[in-house]
């Protein structure tokens, strides 16, 4: 049974306030997936018109898009679930806007509050009751239940503020069925979005920081996904045109320069370029602006990554400041380091370092990214990524789904001014990049390209329908190598070439035919010398979706590849063509 709202009241209920709220902070659009225990406040936001309901598929389809949408703009979006197993669907999704420092609201109904177990000795006591609170403290900033009426204005304003206050993160709230349709104070009004500012940094050790750069002969700048979440970018910038020295950048800073920018270098990692790596190896001082230093960005000899160098980290974290013993931390909103700095900096001169620039340029025509799988079979996909580059001028945003095509994404994206290159790195998940461009098209009003694997589209592939519903201009690439491609590589490199469960045993539709059902235009290249062609056939009308299935070989492996447990100078290239078992 679900309490309905009184009908004679001229009283505020919690799901009108919610529906208030939302307008009054700004939320253009909530994702959600229909239920009776979060009905009130749909109906609520329904009636009041100003936010828009964009419903989709799955909850945790719901979820990922408010990631993206919050990713996109560095600022919360709203995410609304029922109880029970529509407020457990979510919880992946939380726990990647968790490690992915997110700021986004989490809004799930339960059971009427006297339908809680409580005390009881029971595993559950109303229908569809679980403890998604105690579930979501862990990979939440907060989660908190709402008791009455009269606690909801404060626990909304505190939840907004909370996601983007210090390291971004999401805030979950729990509002019973019963507790919607109770009254809120009188008084009580949305007050204007803010959130705590953050602390001031000393200027003597951003002082000591040039001073060490000024002396180094060989520096690079390391950027991170501090950089955007700090809304960070613009300013950044200025900052590294000042130092003139190379930069490169973790896989969610890839964005931060655009391609055309002579200072960009390329992405760092155990599966990143391979003239970068080399450059960070002959570095002798690196200021990292918003990155934690992760194994995936350093390599797992962290010993070798940091000897015979300055590295400097500025981030707002303490705890992430030890994975490199001799770093010389500042604990500092990066913001705040940002606009601290880059004055100090106008200030000074500093050396040329034209031949440590011309050495990066060197390594870079070396070990272009491109002939990482030279002489490859069918469709080279770094060169893949290259070409959808130039054509995708309009996009707003890459979106980027997990499994061998991110990295050759990474290797290869060239953005162009403004444009974000968007992947979700902490947990990983397969699925994630669908709804989170569905997030990012709906709140930007702009194209969005998404970049996913055959494997990893599955996961989510209902969201067809939510595209085509609302029209929205999601310029949707499938690279279909036929495998679960990173653990078919894994496989190939440390299970002596058997492939149980991603080639033996897995397979795909064709993706062509089910965009097709569900009403987008659709197509299918294999051949090298079809693509640019194809890719053009994408983006003939910018504002529909459209879905191109690139075939590749099975084959095909990410390189370099750094061993775990080695220096991130060693690095695996292309060995020979191996053969592919496939299933009957």
């Amino acid at each position: 049974m679900i309490d309905a709202p009184p009908t004679n009241s001229t009283e505020e209920t919690v799901s009108d306030y919610v529906a208030d709220w939302l307008e009054t902070r700004g939320i253009s659009h909530v994702f959600t997936l229909p239920g009776g225990m979060i009905a009130s406040v749909l109906d609520a936001i329904y009636r009041r018109g100003s936010t828009k309901i964009v419903t989709m598929h799955h909850e945790q389809a719901v979820a990922f898009a408010a990631d993206g949408a919050s990713r996109f703009h560095a600022a919360p979006s709203v995410a609304l679930a029922t109880a029970g197993p529509g407020a457990t669907n979510m919880l992946t999704a939380i726990g990647s806007a968790y490690l992915d420092s997110v700021p986004a609201v989490f809004i799930t109904g339960q059971v009427q509050s006297y339908l809680l177990k409580g005390n009881r000795q029971v595993r559950q006591y109303g229908f569809q009751e679980c403890d998604i609170v105690s579930m979501a403290a862990p990979v939440t900033k907060g989660a908190w239940r709402a008791e009455s009426g009269r606690q909801v204005p404060e626990l909304l304003d505190r939840a907004l503020e909370l996601a983007a206050s210090g390291r971004p993160g999401p805030v979950l709230v729990e509002l019973p069925s019963d507790v919607q349709t109770m009254p809120v104070p009188v008084d009580a009004r949305p007050g204007p979005s803010a959130a705590a500012a953050p602390a001031a940094l000393d200027p003597t050790a951003v002082q000591a920081l040039l001073d060490a750069f000024a002396a180094a002969e060989r520096p690079v700048v390391l950027v991170g996904g501090g950089v955007q979440a700090a809304q960070g970018a613009a300013r950044a910038r200025s900052l590294l045109q000042q130092l003139g020295v190379p930069v490169a950048a973790s896989v969610t800073a890839l964005d931060v320069l655009p391609v055309d920018d002579p200072l960009r270098m390329g992405m760092i990692g155990m599966y990143g370029n391979r003239w970068v790596n080399l450059a960070l190896s002959e570095a002798d001082f690196v200021l990292v602006l918003g990155s934690r230093l992760d194994f995936g960005t350093v390599g797992a000899d962290v010993g070798a990554w940091s000897r015979g160098r300055t590295v400097f980290q500025v981030d707002c974290d303490p705890a992430e400041m030890h994975r490199i013993r001799a770093v010389r931390p500042i604990v500092a909103d990066l913001g705040v380091f940002l606009d601290t700095a880059l004055p100090l900096a106008l200030t000074r001169e500093f050396p040329d370092r034209k031949a440590w620039r011309d050495r990066v340029a060197e390594l870079q025509s070396q070990w272009p990214d491109t002939a990482e799988l030279a002489d490859c079979p069918g469709i080279n996909p770094n060169v893949l990524v290259r070409q959808l580059s130039q054509v995708s001028s309009a996009a707003a945003a890459f979106v980027i789904d997990a499994g061998q095509h991110l990295w050759w994404a990474c290797q290869s994206i060239q953005p162009a001014e403004g444009q974000r290159f968007m992947p979700a790195l902490g947990l990983g998940p397969c699925g994630w990049a669908f709804p989170a461009a569905i997030g990012v098209a709906c709140t930007s009003g702009r194209p969005v390209v998404l970049f996913a694997g055959d494997g990893s589209f599955q996961f989510n592939i209902q969201e067809l329908q939510t595209v085509m519903r609302e029209h929205l201009p999601v310029k949707i690439v499938i690279v279909d190598n036929g495998s679960h491609g990173s653990v078919r590589q894994l496989q190939e490199q440390a299970f002596g070439g058997r492939y149980p469960a991603t080639v033996l045993g897995y397979d795909a539709p064709d993706f062509a035919r089910v965009a097709q059902a569900y009403g987008i235009e659709s197509r299918t290249v294999s051949d090298p010398d079809a693509v640019e062609d194809a890719l053009r056939w994408l983006w003939r009308d910018e504002s529909a979706p459209s879905l191109l299935h690139v075939r590749i070989d099975t084959s095909l492996n990410v390189y370099p590849n750094v061993p775990f447990g080695a220096p991130m100078t060693v690095m695996e290239s292309k060995p020979a063509p191996s053969v592919i078992p496939q299933t009957p």
